[in-house]
């Protein structure tokens, strides 16, 4: 199960790189966590720098850049905004807006060297609005983590950190990822749980059918990846967690057809039959299986529940979309759930095909169970005396028991007699047998218990400890090894 968590963890990690570069959202998060500390938010606060806003020529120039953008029309962006670096005219500030519009542009154009070129410019520029600084180190992270610089990436998130007066679940996040590439899981494990809590403890609004707020809220949860970041990292600390919480969060959350799974095994390994059918079923009803195993498995859990027609659905279904295979043992199990459910005619087709291919008799007397219900006597003694005819059945008298109530029944009286004394003979040699095989496992058991080292060393053994004589007829030894002990020495003073 490992080995697919540690699977889904890269292919969620490139949800860490889509970069936001408009204000990064800010979570209202209270509680005092390590790497997270509310006095040193409150201290960021009143260290808080005054918003410098660029000359109003700058303004005019990013008003007609907005619209552009919006149309990725990215080559005119870039000269329009690039004029503000031509001019003497323009601030520190104006640059600093410059770079940070240019770094945007060759983001979302992946000239990921040229981004960061820009934003490491927008960092140095002293005049540049602070806020648009601290984006940019940010941005730096992301990139730097694209880059698999990851010193980098750490170096940048623990600054944007420091400067932001509230910093984001989402950046604990790609710090937490960070350093799981680093293999420095003990960091990976703090900064994770604090991304979760983060994520947890939020409010959000309930919204209604029609999207709109109802005024309630409801606790927030962690982004999916998380999660399964987080088993990562336990995993690679061998550090024991509990992860049916976790799977029981991601079905309800983030539901796929492997959390569905995976929790109905973790349900199983607890012994919880009845939320491991559940979680199969849930999984089946929004057509998320699609392997035999999974299918077979849920009928089975049907069956076993008390639901034979249910699982004979299920089963059905499978067949049809030709996942389960057609042999032996999935025929069978589709005929047995049709018989359990009195559905004779449905599962005479698959006794049918199942007893072709089986090279035991047994499904042939099933096969003559489900005629002789349908009073289909012909069809039953024929199938009935194939079944014979094969052997190696399970109850050789019960099958001639049936035989004889057929050819009862088809009014073939002298056979029927014929047929229930040989019933007698085959349930005695069955009753002989039996008590064969009982004997010689009991003569077996006897002859281990009085070998050497079996029960037959226990007397000898239990008179050794009581310190009691062994008689003189008595077998066997004791299993206790003697002990010399050194005699104690002479402490009284002896005489000269």
């Amino acid at each position: 199960m490992i080995k697919i968590i540690q699977q889904n963890i890269f292919r969620f990690f490139s949800l860490f790189l889509i970069v936001c570069l408009l204000p990064i959202a800010v979570n209202n998060y209270s509680p005092e966590k390590e790497g997270y500390n509310l006095l040193a938010a409150e201290e960021k606060k009143k260290k808080r720098k005054r918003a410098k806003l660029p000359s109003k020529k700058a303004q005019k120039i990013m008003q007609q850049v907005q619209p552009l953008l919006e149309a990725e029309s990215w080559d005119e962006a870039e000269m329009l905004i690039s004029q503000i670096g031509m001019g003497e005219k323009f601030s520190g500030t104006d640059r600093g807006v410059m770079y940070f519009y240019l770094g945007y542009i060759y983001f979302s154009t992946e000239e990921y060297d040229q981004a960061m070129d820009s934003y490491i410019a927008l960092i140095n520029e002293e005049e540049a609005d602070y806020r648009q600084q601290n984006q940019a180190r940010y941005s730096l992270a992301q990139l730097s983590y694209i880059n698999e610089d990851y010193r980098a990436a750490e170096k940048y998130l623990l600054a944007w950190i420091e400067n932001e007066e509230m910093p984001s679940s989402q950046a604990y996040s790609l710090l937490a990822t960070t350093y799981y590439q680093l293999q420095e899981f003990k960091n990976a494990k703090n900064n994770i749980e604090i991304a979760i809590s983060m994520a947890e403890e939020k409010e959000v609004p309930i919204l209604d059918e029609n999207g709109e707020e109802t005024g309630e809220v409801k606790p927030g949860i962690g982004r999916e990846n998380d999660y399964l970041l987080k088993m990562a990292i336990f995993n690679e600390l061998k550090e024991n967690l509990d992860v049916l919480p976790i799977y029981e969060i991601l079905v309800q959350h983030y539901p796929k057809k492997q959390y569905w799974v995976q929790l109905s095994g973790l349900y199983g390994s607890r012994d919880r039959q009845m939320d491991q059918m559940s979680a199969l079923e849930a999984a089946y009803e929004d057509e998320l299986l699609d392997k035999q195993r999974e299918f077979v498995a849920l009928s089975q859990l049907l069956f076993l529940h008390q639901n034979p027609h249910k699982a004979a659905l299920v089963m059905s279904d499978g067949f049809s979309q030709g996942i389960i295979k057609e042999e032996e043992k999935t025929l069978k199990a589709l005929a047995q759930y049709w018989h359990a459910s009195k559905e004779l005619k449905k599962a005479k087709p698959y006794y049918k095909k199942a007893a072709n291919v089986s090279e035991k008799g047994e499904i042939f007397i099933f096969l003559g169970q489900v005629h002789f219900g349908l009073d289909e006597f012909k069809d039953a003694e024929e199938a009935i005396r194939s079944g014979i005819k094969k052997g190696q059945l399970k109850d050789e008298a019960g099958a001639y028991m049936l035989l004889g109530q057929v050819q009862f029944e088809r009014q073939k009286w002298d056979e029927a007699i014929t047929t229930f004394r040989k019933t007698i003979d085959v349930a005695e040699s069955q009753y002989s047998d039996k008590k064969k095989k009982e004997k010689a496992k009991k003569k077996k058991l006897q002859d281990q218990a009085r070998g050497p080292g079996g029960l037959s060393d226990l007397a000898p053994t239990l008179l050794h400890l009581l310190n009691l004589p062994k008689p003189k007829a008595m077998t066997g030894s004791t299993l206790i090894e003697p002990i010399n002990l050194p005699k104690k020495p002479n402490l009284i003073p002896q005489p000269a």
